[in-house]
């Protein structure tokens, strides 16, 4: 189906070419008409290319409010919030579905009564028979419960990973009293069980802190601190720290862009630790790493290599998202959550930044990002 002026269509399920008024469209489209009223769980509306409403089936109806005839031929910004009207954001909307061919919405929408639900779908363009753009197809569905139901869980992980951090320094400090203890009295044994315990301490305290960034990734609350600094410098002190750590791993920096950049230098380091990390997890005891950073055009690319397991097609689309775990991680016992990768994503994402990866299996991978290069 697809549409020219306010209230008027042509589709390509009418044996007629000719552009019809919103009674032929009922007439003509029947059956195309009883498929979208029988999507009783989804408000689904088209408008015409400058985005007037020009059909509005039963699910529109229960979720906004509006009746047909008093909705059709309004613009269809007039189910977004004030704020979204004010930054134009409908009208970028659509710009964008039509460039892109689809748009994923999610955001607060507005009901007749004013009242604020949270929506999400997808927003297509309808072209005609000639692939002349004629208008926007919408779906949407209220996600209103799921948001405040995924809100009470980040609220909770949020509180409880603060709420842990005060009996975890105790341990440190009861376990740093023992491990001085062992050591006087020469009880090897003793003194193993009390490294142990530490490393189960940090691995507790980074699943903590990967938790907390979560939960601020989920709010919209994670701020960054950003300051400007060399980017040359920055990749040789993290390697080094890493390398301190990991005494048995080759650790190479190739080319250097030698440039500033104006970031948050510790997040960044957050990023870089992860996929060095993830490197030394997945790749051979004695294969080395090759860090390189490039300049393309207005950013800073950075990029880590390894030389081992590789990423399956399949996984390499999936690893970023949350709780993902690639299917080589599981086949080698490999520890970890799914949740580094996430997060690197979504710091990268909060700099304007890219990031993605190239893998071939049992060949190793190479993870890059960039960063914008901008002055303060």
């Amino acid at each position: 189906m697809s549409q020219s002026k306010k209230g008027k269509y042509s589709s390509r399920l009418s044996n007629t070419k000719k552009l019809g008024t919103h009674g032929s469209f009922r007439a003509h489209d029947s059956f195309y008409r009883m498929m979208i009223d029988s999507l009783d769980g989804y408000g689904v509306f088209t408008t015409d290319k400058n985005g007037n409403i020009s059909s509005w089936n039963g699910g529109a109806k229960r979720l906004f409010g509006y009746k047909e005839e008093e909705i059709i031929g309004k613009s269809f910004s007039i189910i977004f919030t004030n704020e979204d009207r004010e930054d134009s954001f409908p009208q970028k909307e659509i710009r964008q579905a039509k460039e892109k061919g689809k748009v994923i919405s999610e955001r607060l929408h507005v009901r007749k009564n004013g009242s604020l639900f949270w929506a999400s779908g997808l927003v297509y363009p309808l072209k005609d028979e000639k692939k002349v753009h004629r208008g926007f197809t919408f779906i949407l569905i209220d996600h209103t419960q799921e948001k405040a139901a995924g809100k009470r869980k980040d609220d909770f992980i949020s509180t409880a990973t603060h709420e842990l951090k005060t009996p975890i320094a105790s341990m440190r400090l009861f376990a740093e009293i023992v491990k001085r203890q062992t050591e006087k009295t020469g009880d090897v044994i003793g003194l193993e069980s009390v490294n142990e315990l530490n490393i189960q301490l940090d691995r507790l305290t980074a699943l903590m802190n990967y938790l907390l960034d979560v939960a601020k990734i989920e709010q919209g609350n994670l701020k960054l601190a950003k300051t400007s600094f060399d980017v040359d410098s920055f990749l040789k002190e993290t390697i080094t720290i890493i390398k301190n750590i990991s005494t048995e791993r080759t650790i190479l920096l190739t080319r250097n862009a030698d440039k500033e950049i104006y970031a948050d230098i510790e997040r960044l380091s957050q990023v870089l630790t992860n996929l060095i990390s993830n490197a030394i997890k997945y790749s051979p005891e004695k294969s080395k790493i090759i860090v390189n950073s490039s300049r393309d055009k207005d950013s800073i690319i950075i990029s880590v290599q390894d030389f081992g397991f590789g990423i399956s097609r399949i996984d390499q689309k999936l690893i970023f998202g949350r709780f993902y775990r690639a299917h080589i991680a599981v086949d080698h016992n490999i520890g970890g959550i799914g949740l580094g990768l996430y997060i690197a994503m979504q710091i990268i994402k909060a700099h304007n930044g890219k990031m993605w990866v190239k893998s071939v299996e049992g060949k190793g991978s190479t993870f890059f990002f960039s960063i914008p290069i901008k002055a303060k």
